[in-house]
C-alpha cells in the first residue's frame, strides 16, 4: 500500500524538500519538490547563523503547510554536516520540534556518505569505482566495488566551508587558492582511491551541478540534462581557470551559473579538480541526486543489496 512522505534534507548551502508517494518495494514518485537556500554553514566559527536557522524554519513550516493539506504525509528529516558540527545546532532542532513538529535525525558522515551513493547506484551503472558528494559543509568519498559501496568517508572540504576559510578576498589571492589545494590534496590523501582501469568517477551535489550547468551552456547545450554529463578533467580545469580571476559580481554573470553560488562555486571547482588529479580520474559523471533521493530508496527498497 502506497503512502505519501515528506523528505526534508536540512543541507550545509540549502534546505530541500520532496514530497512523493512511496510504494513499498515498487516505486516512489515524486509529486513536489522545492529549495530554499539557507547557508546553515555560513559562520567561520562553525555555529549555526541565527538568521539561517530562522530561514530553514520558515521553508520547512510554509513546505509543510501546503503538503499536510488533504492527507498527512510522513516526515522523514535529516541535517548533515553543518548541523553535525555546530556546537550550537539545538537551536535549530527544537525550533523544528516545537514549532513545525518534526523530530531531525543528524546524520554521520558516514550515513550521509552512503544515502548520497544509494542515490548514485539506483541512476547510474557503476560497477568500480569512485563517489564524491560535494556539499556545503563537507565531501564524502565513497569506494564502489562490485556494484556495491565498499568504503566510505567524509572530510570537512565542503564549498561553503572552504570559501570561508580559504578564500578571503574578492577574488582570491593566489596565496589562497595554494592554501586550499594543499588543504584538499591534505585531507584526501589515503581517502580518495587512485583509479584503476576502467573506473569511473561519480560527482553530485550543488557545485557539480552547477559544474555541468556552466559546462552545457558555455557549449551552447542549454537544453542538455545535467544527470550523466561526463566533464573531462580539462573541462574542470577549464572552468575553474575562468572562475579564479572574477570578483564574485564578475562570476554572477557567467553563463549558467545562479546567482546565490557565485560566492562558493570556485572553492567547488577547486576542490573537485583536486580531488580528479589526486585520484588520477580523467572523466567525472554528474549525477543530479543526492541524500534525499538515497532516502526515498531507502524507504522504497528496504535492504537493496548496493546499499
Amino acid at each position: 500500500m502506497s503512502e505519501r512522505l515528506a523528505v526534508l534534507d536540512l543541507g550545509s548551502n540549502a534546505v530541500r524538500m520532496i514530497l512523493a508517494r512511496v510504494t513499498p518495494g515498487v516505486e516512489f514518485r515524486v509529486l513536489r519538490q522545492e529549495r530554499v537556500q539557507t547557508r546553515l554553514a555560513g559562520n567561520r566559527r562553525g555555529l549555526l547563523p541565527l538568521a539561517a536557522v530562522e530561514q530553514t524554519l520558515k521553508a520547512v513550516r510554509n513546505f509543510l503547510a501546503v503538503v499536510r493539506t488533504g492527507s498527512v504525509p510522513r516526515v522523514l528529516a535529516v541535517a548533515t554536516a553543518a548541523v553535525r558540527d555546530a556546537p550550537n545546532a539545538d537551536r535549530l532542532l527544537r525550533a523544528l520540534r516545537r514549532e513545525a513538529g518534526v523530530e531531525v535525525r543528524v546524520l554521520s558522515g558516514a550515513e550521509e556518505a552512503r544515502l548520497g551513493a544509494a542515490a548514485v547506484l539506483w541512476r547510474l551503472p557503476v560497477v568500480r569505482g569512485a563517489i564524491v558528494d560535494l556539499g556545503g559543509g563537507s565531501l564524502q568519498v565513497t569506494r564502489v566495488q562490485g556494484g556495491r559501496i565498499a568504503r566510505v568517508a567524509s572530510v570537512p572540504l565542503g564549498a561553503v566551508r572552504t570559501t570561508l576559510r580559504f578564500l578571503r578576498h574578492d577574488p582570491p589571492h593566489a596565496r589562497e587558492i595554494q592554501a586550499l589545494r594543499r588543504e584538499t590534496r591534505d585531507r584526501l590523501l589515503g581517502v580518495l582511491p587512485a583509479a584503476e582501469a576502467g573506473d569511473s568517477l561519480i560527482g553530485l551535489g550543488g557545485s557539480v551541478r552547477a559544474l555541468g550547468r556552466i559546462f552545457l551552456r558555455s557549449n551552447d547545450r542549454a537544453g542538455t540534462s545535467r544527470g550523466g554529463l561526463r566533464l573531462r578533467r580539462d573541462d574542470v580545469t577549464a572552468m575553474r581557470a575562468q572562475l579564479e580571476p572574477l570578483s564574485v559580481r564578475q562570476r554572477r554573470r557567467v553563463r549558467g551559473l545562479k546567482a546565490e553560488r557565485a560566492d562558493v562555486i570556485l572553492a567547488g571547482a577547486i576542490v573537485i579538480e583536486e580531488s580528479m588529479t589526486l585520484g588520477g580520474y580523467e572523466v567525472l559523471t554528474v549525477c543530479a541526486q543526492g541524500v534525499r533521493h538515497g532516502l526515498l530508496i531507502q524507504e522504497t527498497f528496504k535492504g537493496a543489496s548496493w546499499a
